[in-house]
């Protein structure tokens, strides 16, 4: 595996595109100062991942994009790609090249891609940390950097050697892990905290909760009966309304019989008056006959007293002959006179024929306009009683409107005072609401104030709870180490015989922390020793001491002091069980300020032993030292002894902290629950509010509705008046029938008589004129002749008398019949007429009892469509099937008794928060979640320990492993630069492999000093060299980038450099950017970077083959061909 080719475009200096094509083995970048050879170890590093703009030289990351010159405006991105061969299939990817491109643009957008798709950072990262390529780029060694590695401190120094062996992606996983598990503390916190807020709210919800459930369940009911008491109420008016059908039925069949009845009445009333009519013309009839007769009675009489004085003239004639003379003189008088007569009468009979006949049209004119005018009367009649009933019927219709207006305004009026109730409530509502908002705003300040400072508390009190655990951590980790280092056979054994022993000596005695090393020296092994009450329990435990140093407590004799010496007893404290014991093993101890004291002493009291403060003892034949496990114990105890304090430290400032929070809880509750109280009370306002809003718009409706309603009965009212107004004058009285007039029976009569009397008279003049002739021509027998006809005309007279009074006698048998027929006729006609008006009286009251019912059919009607609609929009009930599901048990009182007891329930209930039950379930939903949602959080905190820990476990072994490489490495390559020299890399803390530092020591030949500061430039440099190269060899990468890393060696120093690197090229491509010609001389490929004078770079590369006689000519060349070098977009 190894670098194959790098494309740059608008990096730094290279604005245009270049190429270089790598291979492998070593490779130089020669040019002037200033041209742009490092500009490409910063692409390099660049395109692999580089996030510090410092580490490339630059003040931000937008500085990479080139930034223009005199003669090349600035570009707006920069991309560099770089091509890997990995045919070797060190990274485990199905391709043998890969590419990795990163791109840049001035606003800030940056994108990275491998093989031409889009990834992240991390993505390139790991793939690179597969072919031991760190994130820190350990093989990139920029300017400046071998100093880096010397003036860094041991931690940082540590970091390489992770970055090689790959534990950087151990340690990121850890880190990862550790900020998981801190987010998992927080959350352990907040999910604790929020448990407990909860577990106090649920209780007071619960019981809401279930007075809201007893509400919705009352409510539920209450509706319910509601639903019933409608469909009950439904089912009595459709019961009503058949009862009401019923008789409206029978009242409408009645009506019709009474027109029938009246309609049968017209008829008899029609026929009497028919009957009337002809009873009369038979009475007029009988009335003439009666006149004829009595005038023919009459004229008969005259025409017999005539003829009987013709008899008694014809008898006078007959005596007296004589006066013939003068009787033919009176006949011609009388014959005169009874012409003139006939010329008279014939006049007068003319004349009165003409009456007559005018007289009888007339009458039988009379007598037609007379039955048209009873027609007219007996119409009018009948549309007289039908236009009073349709005037009564529209009395009745606007009295019933009126009626039913009255009582719309008096509903009206009372949902306007429903209203306005319901307003004035909702107003109070709201002025409440107001002032719940107004209390509740101070609280809800306050509580938000109690949570800024709990949110602050609460990080704070995380941070320390974290440092708690990270010094609990520390000190568990201390603890386990100070338990290993004093893990020794005295202290399993007194483990194994617990109860026997008094314990380990040195557990038993105590002296100030200035002089614990010295006690522990004076005590030597004894300081591990099992210490028993007597000899025989020690001589019973003896067999099974496994090594360990059994002995007793009791003391010896006391050795002879020192004057004016202190002996190691008198800073001791013992337990009063081994004080003799202590007292005889450090008798003859005593204390020395400094180890050249304590040898002073002991030569001049050579039986005496001195101890110095930092554990090193003196004594006859014996100079011991604390063991260097004793004295890392001690080291151990003094820091845990620290982390004790710190740990105490950061408890003892928790603990406020801790009350405060818990002061702050208890005021949150204490707000909450006056919060939550006031948002109750709001809640149940507001619903109260709504139920108003809701009545006030059903009031809305239902006023609307009655409005509508009034002013359609306004209209009617109106119609129905006017109707009224323009059908009174329709209703005039009905006319007086025509008077009949007489019949001309007069005018017959006397027509009649005048055809009589000029028959009379024609008759006379035929007598006269015979008498005259027969005067004339008369003989006493034709007198005698004329005596016998006057005897014969008088016979004839009284048979006509005769007949005439019998004529009369019928005439007036007629007359008197025809009169009473005519009475009868009239009587009868009254009679239909009395009984007409009867049936007419009839029909119109069973008119008004018809359209009353009809009235109150209308609003049955309309109280049944009411309580239909009440029932289906009230609520959602189809009427059919809410009074098909009524049982015979559902009467209107017993539902409305029902009703009344729900209410009164609800009424018990008081206020309710409605929201209660919903509130609680998600609460406790949230609080059974929440459950879970700790308990796996406690998991994963298990789970995440266990992770680090496994982690720690990893990145520890495997960095004693790389550390143990390196550091030998190191001592060889050391060996190797340095001849006859020596160096080492030292762990700082070998017992603490996860945060030990490492130390550089190093002593080049013939040289005693060990530091590092103390070595000239060049040793440094190569110490540094060395280091990192260890690195390399220990854990190889597939290429290693050098920016001028050798200016100060020397020629010497130098050639143990290129040695070093032509041992490195067998295994690895190398690349160095570099001014020295005899690191160009082992250079495979050489590329030259030149500065044009546009301001770009441009690169020229060269492969050498290994032909030394070109190597330096081209060198030179490159170094001074500074603006002449050809631009070829490609090279090598």
């Amino acid at each position: 595996m190894f670098l194959r080719s790098l494309q740059i475009r608008g990096f730094k200096s290279f604005a245009d595109k270049t190429v270089l094509e790598f291979a492998p083995g070593i490779s130089v970048i020669v040019g002037p100062n200033g041209s742009g050879k490092s500009n490409l170890v910063d692409a390099i590093s660049w395109v692999l991942g580089e996030q510090g703009a410092r580490a490339l030289r630059g003040g931000q990351m937008a500085d990479v994009i080139f930034a223009g010159s005199p003669q090349r405006p600035a570009l707006g991105m920069a991309e560099v790609k770089l091509v890997i061969d990995n045919s070797a299939g060190v990274i485990p990817v199905p391709m043998t090249e890969i590419e990795i491109s990163r791109t840049i643009f001035r606003s800030g957008e940056s994108e990275y891609r491998i093989g031409g798709q889009l990834v992240r950072l991390l993505d390139v990262q790991e793939l690179l940390s597969e072919s031991g390529i760190g994130r820190a780029l350990h093989t990139v060694v920029g300017q400046g950097q071998l100093e880096d590695v010397l003036s860094a401190r041991p931690e940082e120094r540590r970091r390489y050697i992770e970055e090689a062996a790959g534990i950087a992606k151990h340690r990121r996983r850890k880190e990862r892990a550790e900020r998981k598990l801190a987010g998992l503390d927080q959350d352990l916190l907040r999910l604790k905290d929020v448990l407990t807020e909860l577990r106090r709210q649920l209780k007071p919800l619960k019981q809401q909760a279930d007075m809201a459930r007893r509400h919705e369940e009352l409510t539920a009911e209450a509706d319910a009966t509601a639903g019933r008491l409608a469909a009950a109420r439904v089912r009595e008016l459709w019961a009503e309304r058949e009862r009401r059908t019923a008789g409206w039925e029978e009242g409408l069949a009645r009506r019709t019989r009474a027109r029938e009845r009246l309609v049968e009445l017209d008829e008899l009333v029609r026929a009497a008056a028919d009957e009337r009519a002809r009873a009369m013309w038979a009475l007029q009839e009988a009335e003439g006959a009666f006149g004829l007769a009595q005038e023919a009675r009459s004229a008969v009489e005259q025409d017999l007293r005539r003829r009987v004085a013709a008899e008694s003239e014809a008898r006078q004639a007959l005596a007296a002959e004589s006066g013939r003379g003068a009787r033919l003189t009176g006949l011609g008088e009388d014959l005169a006179r009874l012409e003139a007569r006939r010329v008279e009468v014939e006049g007068e009979l003319e004349a009165r024929e003409a009456e007559l006949v005018e007289a009888e049209r007339a009458f039988e004119t009379a007598v037609a306009e007379r039955r048209d005018a009873e027609e007219e009367r007996r119409r009018l009649s009948e549309e007289a009683a039908a236009h009073r009933a349709e005037i009564e019927t529209l009395r009745r219709s606007l009295a019933s409107t009126e009626g039913e207006r009255a009582r719309l305004e008096e509903t009206l009026g009372q949902v306007r005072e429903r209203r306005a109730a319901a307003e004035a409530e909702r107003d109070r509502l709201r002025e409440e609401v107001e002032a719940l908002d107004a209390e509740v705003a101070p609280l809800s300040e306050r509580r938000a104030e109690l949570e800024r400072e709990r949110h602050a508390l609460a990080g704070k009190v995380a941070e320390q709870e974290e440092a708690i655990a990270g010094h609990e951590r520390r000190r568990d980790v201390l603890l386990a180490r100070l338990k290993d280092l004093e893990e020794t056979p005295g202290s399993r054994f007194r483990d194994g015989h617990v109860g026997r022993t008094l314990g380990l000596l040195g557990d038993l005695v105590r002296a100030r922390p200035a002089w614990e090393r010295a006690l522990r020296a004076g005590l030597g092994p004894l300081a591990d020793a099992v210490v028993y009450p007597g000899r025989d329990e020690a001589l019973v435990d003896a067999p099974e001491g496994d090594g360990a140093t059994l002995t007793i407590a009791a003391g010896g004799p006391a050795a002879v002091s020192l004057r004016g010496e202190r002996t190691l007893l008198s800073i001791v404290e013992a337990e009063p069980s081994v004080r003799g014991l202590v007292t005889t093993i450090l008798a003859d101890i005593y204390l020395a300020e400094t180890l050249e004291e304590a040898a002073a002493k002991h030569a001049r009291y050579p039986k005496a032993s001195f101890v110095t403060s930092d554990g090193v003892l003196v004594g006859p034949a014996v100079i011991r030292t604390t063991p260097v496990a004793d004295s890392r114990a001690e080291e151990i105890r003094r820091e845990l002894a620290v982390v004790e304090h710190d740990l105490a430290a950061a408890k003892a400032a928790l603990r406020p902290r801790r009350a405060r929070l818990e002061a702050i809880a208890v005021e949150l509750g204490e707000l909450d629950a006056r919060i939550d109280q006031a948002d109750a009370s709001i809640t149940r306002s507001a619903e109260a509010i709504s139920r108003i809003q809701t009545e006030l718009a059903s009031i809305a409706r239902e006023e609307e509705i009655h409005g509508q309603r009034v002013a359609a009965l306004d209209e009617a009212a109106a119609g129905w008046r006017d109707t009224l107004a323009t059908a009174r004058p329709l209703a005039p009285e009905l006319p007086e029938l025509p008077r009949l007039p007489e019949p001309p029976i007069q005018a017959r009569v006397a027509v009649e008589t005048l055809r009589r009397d000029l028959a009379q008279i024609a008759s006379r003049l035929a007598a006269v004129r015979a008498e005259r002739d027969a005067l004339a021509t008369r003989d006493p027998d034709e007198l005698r002749a004329a005596v016998e006809a006057a005897e014969r005309d008088r016979a004839d007279a009284e048979r006509a008398l005769a007949e005439a009074e019998h004529e009369l006698e019928a005439a007036t048998r007629t007359r008197t019949e025809a009169l009473a027929a005519e009475r009868a006729a009239t009587e009868a006609e009254a009679e239909a007429n009395r009984r007409w008006r009867e049936a007419s009286t009839e029909l119109d009251r069973l008119r008004e009892e018809y359209e009353e019912e009809d009235r109150q059919r209308g609003d049955l009607e309309r109280r049944v469509r009411d309580a239909e609609r009440l029932l289906r929009e009230g609520h959602g009930r189809e009427p059919t099937e809410a009074v098909a599901e009524l049982g015979p048990e559902d009467t209107v009182p017993a539902l409305e008794k029902r009703a009344e007891v729900v209410q009164r329930r609800l009424g018990l209930l008081g206020r309710v928060n409605l929201l209660a039950g919903g509130e609680f379930e998600a609460l406790q939903e949230r609080h059974d979640f929440l459950e879970r949602e700790l308990d796996d959080v406690r998991k994963a905190r298990r789970d995440l320990l266990e992770v680090i820990q496994r982690i720690e476990t990893e990145i520890s072994a495997t960095f004693e492993t790389a550390y143990r490489d390196v550091a030998a490495e190191f001592e060889r390559l050391i060996a190797e630069l340095f001849p006859g020299g020596e160096g080492r890399l030292v762990a700082t803390e070998p017992g603490d492999l996860l945060n030990t530092g490492i130390e550089i020591e190093a002593r080049p030949g013939r040289k005693r000093v060990r530091r590092i500061s103390l070595l000239s430039g060049g040793e440094r440099a190569l110490t540094a060299l060395a280091f990192l190269f260890a690195i390399f060899k220990a854990r190889p990468s597939p290429f290693y980038l050098m920016d001028e890393v050798e200016p100060a060696l020397d020629d010497v120093n130098l050639h143990r450099f290129i040695r070093l690197v032509e041992g490195f090229a067998r295994d690895a491509q190398v690349l160095i950017v570099t001014h020295q010609k005899r690191t160009m001389e082992v250079a495979e490929m050489m590329y030259g970077v030149s500065m044009g004078k546009d301001g770009t770079s441009k690169v020229l590369g060269q492969r050498l083959d290994h032909l030394t006689t070109e190597r330096e000519p081209l060198a030179e060349r490159i170094a001074e061909a500074s603006g002449r070098v050809p631009e070829p977009d490609t090279v090598g």
